[in-house]
């Protein structure tokens, strides 16, 4: 197995208390192939961007059918098609990470269905709850994962 850079876990701790990618060499930055800051700070674009259509109650602009979709980014095509044929996918840390990031797009599918049937106050609280919770809980199992590996390596 390969060694995972300590300084990728400190990175992603980090990230969970609102931290940046600064610091990183391009080495530390890939995880199996991963390149977890950029595919982080994807989903926090994502983020901006639903929230900023739920501000603008601009509904139209948001594709159920696309957002459900957790094997279309870049974070769902690495677990489904690099990931899921390593080693990686026999650990439970994978499967919790796998899970998340489905409910993290499943999530976000609600917030999209709450907007067009019950509005914006109700879009906005379940990005603050739900859609919050399954975005951390990404970054944590994937957290849990690089840790993983490293006790491995």
């Amino acid at each position: 197995m390969k060694e995972v850079p300590m300084g990728l876990l400190d990175w992603l701790q980090n990230w969970l208390r609102g931290g940046s990618a600064a610091g990183l060499s391009e080495q530390e930055r890939r995880f199996q192939g991963l390149d977890i800051p950029e595919v982080l700070e994807a989903h926090r674009a994502w983020r901006r961007r639903l929230e900023e259509a739920v501000e603008r109650c601009q509904i139209e602009e948001l594709d159920l059918s696309v957002i459900v979709r957790d094997d279309q980014c870049r974070l769902g095509q690495w677990i489904y098609l690099e990931a899921a044929r390593t080693t990686l996918a026999l650990h439970p840390e994978f499967a919790r990470l796998r899970e998340a990031h489905r409910r993290f797009h499943l999530a976000a599918a609600r917030v999209v269905q709450a907007l067009r049937l019950q509005g914006q106050a109700a879009a906005l609280a379940l990005l603050a709850g739900e859609f919050d919770q399954c975005s951390k809980e990404i970054v944590q199992s994937l957290a849990e994962l690089v840790q993983k590996e490293q006790s491995l390596g």
